[in-house]
């Protein structure tokens, strides 16, 4: 075993470990003066579990031996940018999901009678920040927006790996954006129809194919480092002697 798949398999340990300590803080905090999780704390438990997640799926797909793809930079950003804003979006689903925010503004595209709620709708909280993880129709406005511009770049992305022909990154890329946009679109089924537990379970579902793929095209665009192991040291210095 390699001692980068040493570390990685105990920073995999590491996390399940700290992940059993966030549970019970998630747990804890419906046990007096309210009958449901705080949201931060369901968000926290969430992001770190799929974090968990994604970090046994990329440590599965560096075992096999696979040729480095030449692709421009730019692929390379926007696949990492996906990757992260994937995960910015888990969190603030899970932000509505614990607010129940999905069940108080239930029209689309606009949001409280507009596509961009006034700013004193959207702001009011004090400080200002609270506005982000407590507002309800603030929280599910970031969701919204969010929502969009993942949709975007991954049609940008699947685009610029096509026209560069990119091949198997240009698949991949293909099937995110295909995932992105069943995501969005069961995102707004499930909220115009005030969220009915089928929609609901399936668009959770699908988030975890978008991740997943999302994490296979940003480990496919990334630069694979190869071990060398003494034996080949030796070789390489008798050769070159």
């Amino acid at each position: 075993m390699g001692a980068e798949l040493k570390r990685r398999l105990w920073l995999i340990f590491g996390l399940g470990a700290l992940q059993g300590a966030v549970g019970w803080w998630m747990v804890a905090s419906g046990l007096s003066e309210r009958i449901e999780v705080s949201q931060y704390r369901l968000a926290t438990h969430l992001v770190l579990a799929l974090l968990i997640f994604a970090a046994v799926v990329w440590t599965l797909r560096r075992l096999s031996e696979r040729p480095s793809l030449v692709v421009s930079l730019r692929l390379k950003i926007t696949s990492a940018a996906l990757l992260v804003l994937t995960f910015a979006q888990l969190y603030l689903g899970a932000l509505v999901a614990g607010l129940r925010a999905g069940l108080i503004y239930n029209t689309w595209p606009d949001i409280d009678g507009a596509f961009i709620p006034s700013g004193a709708r959207l702001w009011f909280e004090q400080p200002w920040w609270r506005n982000l993880f407590e507002n309800t129709l603030t929280v599910q406005f970031e969701h919204r927006m969010t929502a969009y511009a993942l949709f975007a770049i991954a049609l940008l992305h699947a685009f610029d790996a096509i026209v560069s022909r990119a091949g198997a990154a240009a698949r991949g890329a293909l099937w995110l954006a295909a995932a992105v946009t069943l995501q969005a679109l069961l995102g707004i089924l499930t909220l115009i129809n005030q969220v009915p537990l089928a929609f609901a379970l399936s668009h959770q579902a699908v988030a975890i194919l978008v991740l997943t793929l999302a994490v296979l095209q940003a480990e496919r665009l990334a630069g694979r480092q190869t071990e060398v192991a003494p034996r080949d040291v030796a070789a390489t210095l008798g050769q070159a002697s």
